[in-house]
């Protein structure tokens, strides 16, 4: 969203200029800002490392704006996954629900990071200089990828320095957390060549049961400026990461709050329950390269090739549907690559932004691949294949265009975003005879094709995507805005359903292929009108939205069919209130807040896509969107200590469409002791304590309303007190 660039809000300022505003160096420390989060930064430059003491969660590092929901089983954002994507809303959505193989999380504008996988954690935070977070309306350039509904994440890579520098960081924790972290720069050398290099090691144990986690992550950046007009730059990432899952509990398991933090996986290899058959490795490697040629003064090229890749698997306990349980084997050998062109120039005071995405990406999600094994004298044994399809892929082109115009105290932005998305063709093989190999053997071998459970016949979605921004600055403290613009996503989740209650579907005569053709495009409409103001030592900034979802996804229980599953043909509205605010009564003491209202129901009840049965939601607020947020920190500096208590409230959710399964609200108190000075030679020396949940409140974070493993929605309770310190060293 655009605002006024003279109240400081401007989604195109530079973590630098805004960090030299505020006397700070920007050496480890993250700026959030665009459409929401700048007067957060204007509280604290450090808030990424106050708000996500670990550097390893994006959503951590954002979460005390308005409207967005991030809730948490592991204090330190390693195991954060809810039904293999990350517990996130904007505004009540769940942008990655539906199987979506995507993130909310975009770098540099490029969709390169995926799930089911190895996700996002593969990326430290010290390695990037900017957080823009949008929700609703967005410019076309935004948001690129496979789903952009409720909102987009784009991260920015913290460049190689000009001159040569060294960050060593430290960090100990409850559970056993320790993280290492380095970074050096080169500096600039000869020829207009900078670099950097930086690597980090984590692990904790889980806070309750046994296993734990552990990430290795590697990152390396290479700048070079060939002349005063062309400049190329190439990044690669590795990631590395192991992780115990947390047990996913019953509705009634969780109603016994108090019991459920001490309900885990168990430590007997000859159980189903057993903690090592619950478990997830994935090794990821990502490369992306910027060609930027400045073809004028005002204008310039960009050319952004990207490549990821992502191997390993998911081990879990799951009940079939005759309540048997087994161990489930999810292989996963997929990548993603792309190209994004862009065009940015200035025409007749037109600012003008053309671009164009291609992006191809194999499954999963859905799932390609599943194997069972029985636990026989404490091991698995094979027992047989679940799931065998192909690995066929998505594919999606995206051309766009934003223009920008300012004349007198109005500016005005639009754009359009065209998107063509080719969905994979799903063809499920028989696996009859096919023993414990891997799934490429197991394709090799030509098995026959299952077509009840195959869709041969594919679909292509196609739409355009406006949106318009007018911005009215009505004073020098003030300026209103009024926007509308439409987002998308596509739910692929039907599949791994439709599989795991075959014979209920074989029982009615209802094949996947009839399922699959109607599936819809999850379609957007986003109207806002806001207003950003301040005064000497405030600033506070409303915000109404309006939004309407056709094709929206519900998962619903048929009882015509038995089965529970998720149909697109619901329609729901959403709409709210939020606002952000600051205060800076002196110099040592800044407050920020924020609140949501935020409304997002079902306009009509839904009707089965199977057998037509009528399932009565009309009204009901979706599941696990909180209606009501506060959040507000403090930052108070006496010396060299800076004292940063953090409080969120979240108001009742539900587990369930029908509100059956109800969850309290909950309120957590964080504190984090910061000490920083220059000394024994360093630019700085920081050393930080984290106080995550202080008063040790027993709560429910996450909800899973789509779960493969059990077709119904699971939850688990909330990370207890947990106690961090860290070390850091700039050199």
């Amino acid at each position: 969203m655009l605002a006024a660039p003279e109240l400081g809000f401007a989604a195109t300022t530079s973590p630098d200029t805004i960090a030299a505003e505020q006397n700070i160096s920007t050496a480890s420390e993250i700026t959030i800002s665009g459409k929401k989060g700048d007067m957060l930064q204007q509280v604290t430059g450090k808030e990424s490392e106050v708000l996500n003491p670990s550097q390893m969660s994006v959503y951590k590092a954002i979460n005390l704006l308005p409207s967005l929901s991030q809730q948490s089983v592991d204090p330190y954002g390693l195991a954060d996954i809810a039904n293999y994507h990350e517990s996130f809303r904007f505004r009540g959505v769940e942008p990655t629900s539906g199987g979506v193989p995507a993130t909310t999380v975009n770098v540099e504008g490029l969709p390169v990071t995926g799930r089911p996988g190895g996700g996002i954690t593969m990326y430290d935070l010290e390695n990037f200089s900017n957080i823009i977070i949008y929700s609703g309306v967005m410019p076309a350039q935004l948001g690129l990828g496979l789903a952009d509904v409720g909102g987009k994440i784009d991260i920015n890579i913290r460049r190689p320095e000009n001159s040569f520098g060294i960050l060593m960081k430290e960090s100990i924790g409850s559970d056993s957390f320790h993280r290492t972290f380095f970074r050096v720069d080169s500096g600039a050398l000869s020829g207009g060549l900078k670099s950097f290099l930086s690597y980090s090691d984590t692990a904790a144990d889980k806070w309750k049961g046994q296993g734990g986690s552990k990430r290795t992550n590697v990152m390396a950046g290479v700048s070079e400026e060939f002349s005063d007009r062309v400049k190329l730059e190439t990044y690669l990432t590795y990631g590395k990461g192991n992780i115990d899952t947390y047990k996913p509990l019953s509705y009634a398991q969780i109603s016994n709050l108090g019991n459920s933090y001490k309900i885990d996986y168990g430590t007997t290899p000859n159980s189903y329950d057993y903690y090592g058959y619950n478990h997830n490795t994935f090794e990821d490697w990502m490369v992306m390269a910027n060609l930027e040629i400045k073809t004028g003064e005002q204008s310039k090229f960009n050319i952004k090739p990207y490549y990821w890749t992502d191997k390993g698997y998911y081990l879990e306990t799951i009940t079939l549907a005759n309540g048997q349980n087994r161990i489930r084997e999810w292989d996963i050998d997929h990548s993603l690559k792309g190209i994004l062109t862009e065009y940015t120039t200035k025409f007749n005071g037109v600012d003008l932004d053309l671009g164009y995405l291609y992006h191809t990406q194999e499954r999963p999600g859905p799932p390609t691949s599943w194997k069972l094994y029985t636990v026989v004298n404490g091991k698995l044994v094979f027992s047989n294949w679940s799931l065998l399809s192909n690995s066929s892929s998505y594919e999606l082109n995206n051309p766009f265009i934003d223009a920008k115009y300012r004349f007198g105290d109005y500016q005005l932005e639009g754009g359009l975003k065209y998107v063509n998305l080719a969905m994979p063709s799903i063809v499920t093989y028989s696996t009859t005879g096919i023993g414990d190999i891997t799934a490429a053997e197991a394709l090799a071998m030509n098995p026959g094709i299952n077509s009840a459970a195959s869709a041969l016949n594919t679909q292509t979605f196609s739409d355009l995507f406006p949106n318009v921004t007018l911005t009215r600055v009505i004073s020098e403290n003030t300026s209103i805005h009024a926007a509308y613009g439409e987002n998308y996503v596509t739910h692929v989740d039907i599949y791994p359903y439709y599989i795991s209650q075959a014979s209920s579907f074989a029982s009615k005569g209802i094949t996947f292929q009839q399922l699959w053709k109607k599936q819809k495009m999850e379609i957007s409409q986003n109207f806002e009108f806001g207003m950003k103001t301040k005064g000497s030592n405030w600033s506070i900034a409303p915000t109404l939205y309006y939004a309407m979802h056709h094709g929206k996804q519900a998962v619903l229980f048929d009882p015509a069919l038995n089965a529970t599953y998720p149909t697109t043909n619901a329609n729901a509205d959403a709409y709210g209130f939020e606002m952000e605010a600051e205060y800076q009564p002196n110099e040592n003491l800044k407050c920020y807040c924020s609140f949501s209202w935020n409304r997002f129901y079902f306009t009509q009840d839904v009707n089965s896509d199977a057998t037509g049965s009528i399932i009565k939601v009309k009204g009901e607020q979706v599941p696990d969107a909180p209606e009501f947020m506060a959040k507000g920190m403090l930052s108070y500096k006496t010396g060299n200590i800076t004292i940063s208590p953090i409080v969120r409230y979240t108001s009742v959710r539900y587990g369930d469409v029908k509100h059956n399964e109800k969850i309290d609200g909950a309120t957590l108190v964080d504190l984090d002791l910061t000490w920083s000075r220059k000394m024994l030679g360093f630019k700085n020396v920081d050393c930080s304590l984290s106080f995550i949940n202080i008063f040790n409140t027993q709560y429910v974070s996450m909800i899973s309303t789509s779960d493969y493993k059990t077709l119904q929605t699971s939850y688990q309770p909330g990370a207890p007190f947990t106690a961090m310190a860290s070390l850091a060293f700039h050199y």
